[in-house]
C-alpha cells in the first residue's frame, strides 16, 4: 500500500511539472508541442554526454 501511495505522488509530481513547464510552448506553438516534448529531453541528454553537435542538429531540425 505504501508503495501505491508513492508511485502515485510521483505519478502527480510529474504530471504537474510536465504542465507547469510545457504549457506556455503549447501556447506559443501547437503544432510543434509533441516534437518539442520528445526532443527537449533527447537533447539534454546528449548535450549532458558531449555530444553537442549533434544536440544542435537536432535542435535545427537538419
Amino acid at each position: 500500500m505504501t508503495e501505491f501511495i508513492i508511485i502515485s505522488v510521483l505519478i502527480i509530481l510529474f504530471g504537474g511539472f510536465l504542465y507547469w513547464a510545457y504549457l506556455p510552448d503549447y501556447r506559443r506553438n501547437p503544432k510543434e508541442f509533441w516534437r518539442t516534448l520528445i526532443g527537449m529531453p533527447i537533447g539534454m541528454l546528449l548535450g549532458g554526454i558531449g555530444f553537442n553537435e549533434l544536440n544542435e542538429q537536432i535542435k535545427n531540425g537538419q
